[in-house]
């Protein structure tokens, strides 16, 4: 059986080059979380050079849109994956800024993995359709910027030992194209 690591997001943050492809990860700390509609304000404000309402240096993206708390139950409702390839062109950019991972489900684009690779990050996968048991891992959470977006404003969650994987690496592997490879027939 292959080993799972715990690991806190400072810790991620620190030893990000230090990921491999098929890591898998029990994540605990902050996270932001959000999706489309906000990458296209952020890359909107840095077209304008406007001041951005979050420092992204250091920190790690949860590309998810959460629905609300069921009553006496989880500190939030169904918070999985949302589909990675949808932020893939404010990927450079948002490294650029300083992020280090993002978490998501499924393939990225080539242009995705030169990004990680280039500046040294990861990607990391949550299994799509598990929102209900990912919402267990989740402690806390609160809206930071863009409240003028509704449910797509830009929030930090509070994991404590979400399960995932390491899906690209920073030297330019990604776990898609291993099992492609690993799997093909002939």
């Amino acid at each position: 059986m292959e080993e799972i690591r715990r690991m806190d997001t400072e810790e991620l943050v620190e030893n990000a080059k230090n990921l491999e492809v098929e890591d898998h990860l029990l994540l605990s700390g902050w996270v932001y979380g959000f999706t489309d509609q906000a990458h296209r304000k952020i890359h909107d404000l840095l077209e304008e050079e406007k001041m951005l309402p979050v420092d992204f240096s250091r920190s790690i993206i949860f590309y998810t849109n959460p629905s609300p708390a069921p009553k006496g139950g989880t500190a939030i409702g169904a918070a999985g994956p949302a589909t990675a390839q949808n932020m893939d062109v404010y990927l450079n950019e948002m490294m650029e800024l300083g992020v280090v991972a993002t978490i998501g489900k499924g393939e990225r684009s080539k242009d995705a993995y030169e990004a990680i690779n280039k500046h040294g990050g990861v990607y990391l996968t949550a299994v799509g359709g598990t929102g209900a048991l990912l919402s267990q891992c989740v402690e806390e959470w609160e809206t930071v910027a863009l409240e003028e977006l509704g449910d797509q404003a830009i929030r930090r969650y509070k994991l404590k030992d979400f399960p995932v994987t390491v899906a690209a690496d920073s030297t330019g592997r990604n776990l898609f194209d291993i099992g492609k490879f690993k799997y093909r027939r002939f």
